[in-house]
């Protein structure tokens, strides 16, 4: 199964009780590999996958200790495939939509709240912000948030992505960086989404930021940045073997690179962001990375800097809930 996530679309406007999610729960306890703990349904109508969203997001609100993301359905019905693949996600603003139209399946993340989505559109604008103060023209780069991605037999959106542009009037094509946001408990899926982006964009995503939030005992936001084998890096061989068995740990089948293709791994020290203190910082963007092009030596453009009053700003939303 190909894992896929979409960008965060909100809140939903009404919930219901969540007892039909627990005693489904009872009833499915089995998951695909990879997402212990996932909602499993099987040929739902839109109705039940819509009401079963709702549960989830409500439980997820409702009670801290509750930490499953996600609702897998199988063997998806013509009917219910034909209005998946609409561009307009079906069932909830607050969700996001995996669809592996081949397979039958889909992965549908549950957002916990705004407050999460907040993280990342937060990045994101600051990012653009930085781009613009270099000099950068606003119209020469795009914040992607709902365009889906073809790959092998899946279709993926990322949470936000940048994509660079050569010209104004130049359509926008795969991303140079993707921005993949999750619970903590989410990291495993996070990372075959990296891999995912690595695997299927042709050398065209240079960069992949997990991003994870960790509500009990304490919140904190864990940062991590992924980028091809190819980049130069500056990693210790001990940090390299960690990341190598972290990404390529509780992959499905089909996440599973061939030996041709290059494994993803770390380029900066993860960074962690409490309510008080931010760990390992700054984070360092190559212009190049970000952009596809050499930085212009007559102006203001460089590397990208993120400081710790940056991260602060990006997490004020998870500490203030």
């Amino acid at each position: 199964m190909c894992t896929l996530l979409t960008s965060v679309r909100g809140s939903p406007e009404s919930f219901s009780s969540f007892s039909s999610l627990e005693k489904m729960m009872d009833s499915e306890p089995h998951s695909p590999s990879g997402i212990p703990g996932a909602v499993v349904l099987s040929a739902p109508s839109i109705s039940i996958l819509k009401q079963t969203a709702n549960d989830v997001y409500l439980r997820l609100n409702s009670d801290a200790s509750y930490t499953n993301q996600f609702i897998v359905v199988n063997h998806i019905t013509q009917s219910l495939q034909a209005l998946l693949s609409e561009e307009d996600n079906p069932i909830g603003r607050y969700t996001r939509l995996t669809l592996d139209k081949q397979h039958q399946q889909a992965v549908i993340p549950v957002i916990p709240s705004s407050d999460h989505g907040r993280v990342t559109e937060r990045f994101l604008f600051c990012l653009g912000c930085k781009v613009m103060d270099m000099g950068v023209d606003r119209n020469l780069f795009y914040i992607e948030g709902q365009t889906r991605f073809p790959g092998g037999s899946c279709e993926k959106e990322p949470d936000q992505g940048f994509t660079p542009l050569a010209s104004p009037c130049d359509l926008p094509e795969w991303p140079s960086l993707v921005v993949e946001t999750g619970l903590s408990e989410s990291e495993v899926q996070l990372r075959n989404d990296a891999h995912w982006w690595f695997s299927n964009s042709d050398d065209k995503v240079n960069m992949v930021l997990l991003i994870y939030i960790k509500r009990q005992p304490k919140p904190h936001v864990t940062w991590q940045l992924f980028h091809p084998k190819s980049a130069n890096t500056r990693i210790t061989r001990g940090l390299q073997a960690e990341v190598d068995r972290a990404l390529s740990s509780d992959a499905t089948p089909a996440q599973t690179a061939s030996p041709s293709k290059l494994q993803p791994d770390l380029a900066a020290e993860m960074i962690t962001v409490t309510a008080t203190n931010v760990d390992n910082t700054p984070l360092i963007l190559p212009f190049e990375e970000v952009m596809r092009r050499p930085p212009d030596p007559n102006t203001k453009e460089g590397d990208l800097i993120f400081t710790p009053e940056d991260f602060h700003y990006f997490c004020r939303s998870v500490f203030s809930a």
